[in-house]
């Protein structure tokens, strides 16, 4: 029988948005390489900020309390580029104060000061770049009568960024109490990290002033602002801590699937971690053109507003595991940080890895088994690349989110979940708001349980690469044989790995034989007894697919399916069906009807769908598939169909589709196929009165009725130009001028949007913008537009520069 290669490289053929970390997970910079100098030791924090929003201005106080680290300091330096200090006192008395290119030098001429506490502050006054961010402060109410865009103030301290706007010692391995006073106007409310101590309304009658206090030492990097008309919703989870979630009024339907499991999440982690939930009360809030997905502030995460999302948007892209991940943090990251950049992996790796236990507690196993492969496809990916460490301060986010988490998946199986908590829990004990290193995480484990994993850091986070095992199996007097060699080229950091792997071996009979065993070296025969010397049906290397790696083994057609249908996990499964997809159909159809009938995992389904549909245009297996619970099956079908005669009612049908993805995807399948002008227009009513997600399905509308209602072109140019304007959050830009790109529309108040769009802080929304914009600077009547615009917009001279530079004009 000829063999197929049973090759497991974790490449997904379909990846779920829940297993992706591009968009829903949040980025952290690296605050800088190694821990640096410093001659004091920040002890408390008090901020009192005002801000002149449309000038984006911030008018603060800032005191530092602070205990002396030498014996003699004449300076005291804090970083603060590009700020402009009025005064600074040391202990109530003036000081001499001088700037440099990073900050300010404080002259404080202290003697024999060792050990001694004295209080710096200073008045100041900041026009940041970053670290603060002013929205919708500028766009003309003429322009915005309802005030779609939103008017806020919000905070990004990570990673280096909150010395932009506050003078301060920011480096994360300095950890201090804050304090956080705001006087902004009385209609906004006010959040900032710790409990509200106070909201008072002033003598004027026109502002309030908020103000916090955190109730335990955290990073600098971690206080956090943001202000807007905000509802609250306040719920407690059933151990007491109070949960807020900070919301836009506007949208009321929205909060319960944006919201969804925040108390359960913080309940979960306290019981796998052993640890209460330090910070008193949680609070999530949403901002508008956040550049990142969420940030973990200490107890007040702040989330980007494309997750916040309706019923129908949930069912293909939430926020559930960006929830998880970023309520992770506030026990790795803000009750524990890393001490310097290599050791970053024991932030993000900890908060990458327990959103996809939560996900098993929520959605069962088969759900949480394939969150980790998905994390380990990211890793495989990376390693193709190079073989950078885990711990190395070069490592990158495929290195810290997914390759760490899928460590702490193996290493959790091989020691066992019960020990590998007892050890977590000392080590967040222990360690409890201070700085950490991977030793510190190692000698944990080793003191919680007697395990000492000192092999196992070493060869999956000290040293890089990934194994690549080459399997082979032969039945033997005494058993089945496995043959593992381990393949993957040797080099100084990436050497032979050492690994308990599960073998099984699956009989006719229905009954396994099942061995755990090490294996260690370059070349090893591993021998299960099959002492009644029965047929086999299917092996397994590695059963439950625990480890990352990746597989040779060569396996029959037969085989294959016989492991589709009679594997005891859903992964094992699924490598099995990926493999029949070379196979023909006919010679796994029945395969395939079974296993859709028995999976429930979305993955399954998803593949066995598009399998069948691959070569095959079955009307009545798609129309089974169309009424599938899961998006993912339903997008198959659409994904994978031909438009025509036979299909064409369902795709019409999929324009009432829960998911406004599908319904997008085959609007524009429809819209290729159909040319008839009246079927294109009962498409287009059949979605008129959608949004979708970020405006999707209006964007769609807009752009293809200049097709059919050449009247109504104007307007709808109009009104994606506004689409493009900053009226709107970043996502609905970008939509509308790739729309506007495809249509062509090269006027002056688009190149006038897409020029705000480059000028902007957030890079995904300049990138795209200069995308379009390149694009029309290669026809010269645009390209004259471009420039007349650049002359006469009013734009400033650095302004004018900036954009020159970006499009080389």
């Amino acid at each position: 029988m000829k063999k197929l290669l049973f090759i497991v490289t974790l490449a997904l053929a379909y990846v779920p948005i829940s297993a992706q970390h591009n968009d829903l997970l949040c980025y952290h910079a690296d605050p800088g390489k190694h821990e640096r100098n410093r001659n004091v030791d920040i002890i408390h924090m008090k901020l009192n900020v005002a801000f002149q929003p449309a000038q984006a201005t911030v008018l603060g106080t800032v005191s530092h309390q602070f205990r002396c680290l030498q014996d003699n300091i004449d300076t005291i330096f804090l970083d603060a580029p590009g700020i402009t200090a009025d005064s600074v006192w040391l202990n109530g008395k003036p000081i001499i104060f001088r700037y440099n290119a990073a900050g300010l030098i404080c002259n404080t001429g202290l003697k024999q000061a060792y050990n001694s506490q004295h209080t710096l502050k200073i008045k100041y006054t900041a026009k940041p770049k970053k670290g603060i961010y002013f929205i919708g402060w500028n766009v003309p109410k003429i322009d915005d009568p309802v005030h779609q865009t939103r008017r806020q103030i919000w905070t990004q301290g990570q990673g280096i960024d909150n010395r932009h706007w506050i003078p301060m010692i920011d480096d994360r391995s300095d950890k201090f109490v804050t304090e956080v006073q705001v006087t902004f106007a009385k209609e906004y409310n006010v959040l900032s990290n710790g409990q509200l101590l106070s909201n008072k309304e002033n003598k004027d009658k026109k502002t309030r002033i908020w103000h916090y206090k955190i109730n335990n030492r955290h990073a600098g990097y971690l206080l956090m602002l943001a202000i807007d008309k905000y509802a609250i919703k306040k719920t407690i989870t059933k151990r007491g801590t109070p949960i807020q979630f900070w919301y836009y009024p506007e949208h009321p339907e929205r909060l319960e699937p944006t919201s969804l499991y925040s108390e359960r999440i913080i309940e979960f982690l306290e019981d796998e971690t052993g640890v209460k939930y330090p910070w008193g009360s949680y609070s999530q809030v949403i901002i508008q053109d956040f550049m990142f997905g969420a940030m973990e502030n200490t107890g007040a995460t702040t989330l980007g507003d494309f997750s916040w999302v309706d019923s129908r948007t949930f069912l293909d892209r939430n926020y559930v595991t960006t929830n998880a991940h970023e309520a992770t943090h506030q026990w790795f990251g803000d009750l524990i940080t890393a001490r310097n950049d290599a050791d970053h992996w024991l932030q993000e790796s900890f908060a990458t890895y327990y959103p996809g236990l939560f996900v098993g507690s929520v959605y069962g196993p088969d759900e949480s088994a394939w969150y980790f492969r998905g994390n380990m496809n990211g890793a495989i990916a990376a390693g193709e690349k190079n073989s950078l460490p885990v711990r190395n301060s070069e490592a990158g986010s495929a290195r810290h989110y997914p390759k760490g988490a899928s460590v702490l998946h193996m290493l959790q199986h091989v020691m066992g979940r019960d020990n590998f908590r007892r050890g977590i829990k000392l080590y967040l004990d222990r360690h409890a708001f201070d700085g950490v290193m991977t030793v510190d995480l190692e000698k944990a484990m080793l003191d919680a349980t007697g395990m000492n994993m000192d092999w196992f850091f070493d060869q999956w986070i000290y040293r890089g690469g990934e194994p690549h095992y080459h399997v082979g199996r032969q039945s033997t007097a005494a058993g089945t044989e496995f043959t593992v060699e381990q393949i993957h080229k040797m080099e100084p950091t990436v050497g032979t790995f050492r690994m308990p792997v599960d073998f099984a071996v699956y009989y006719i009979d229905g009954s396994v034989s099942r061995l755990t065993t090490t294996v260690d070296r370059g070349f090893q025969k591993i021998i299960v007894p099959n002492p009644n010397n029965k047929t086999i049906a299917f092996t397994l290397f590695d059963e439950g697919s625990h480890i990352l790696k990746k597989l040779t083994f060569e396996k029959g057609a037969e085989e294959c399916i016989q492991q589709l249908l009679g594997a005891r996990d859903m992964l094992d499964r699924y490598d099995a069906l990926i493999v029949l997809s070379k196979v023909p159909f006919d010679k796994k159809k029945d395969a395939l009807k079974t296993a859709f009938v028995k999976e429930t995992h979305k993955a399954m389904r998803a593949e066995i769908t598009r399998q069948w549909l691959q070569n095959n245009e079955d009307v009545n297996f798609a129309g089974q598939a169309m009424n599938a619970r899961q998006t993912e099956v339903r997008r198959a079908v659409i994904d994978m169909l031909p438009v025509d005669a036979n299909t064409q009612h369902i795709f019409e049908s999929a324009l009432k589709d829960s998911s406004y993805f599908i319904i997008e995807t085959a609007l524009l399948k429809l819209w290729d196929a159909v040319p008839d002008e009246g079927k294109r227009t009962q498409y287009l009513q059949a979605i008129a009165g959608l949004d979708g997600y970020t405006h999707n399905l209006k964007i769609r509308y807009l752009e293809l009725s200049t097709e059919v209602f050449p009247d109504m072109k104007g307007n709808a140019i109009m009104m994606l130009t506004d689409y493009c304007s900053d009226k709107y959050e970043f996502r609905t830009r970008v939509l509308a001028m790739q729309a506007l790109q495809r249509l062509n529309i090269c006027n002056e108040a688009v190149i006038k949007n897409l020029y705000t769009c480059i000028l902007n802080f957030n890079s995904r929304l300049a990138g795209p913008a200069k995308d379009v914009l390149q694009y029309f600077k290669q026809q010269s009547a645009c390209q004259k537009i471009l420039k007349s615009t650049l002359e006469t917009g009013g734009y400033s001279a650095e302004q004018k520069k900036s954009i020159k530079q970006t499009l080389a004009l």
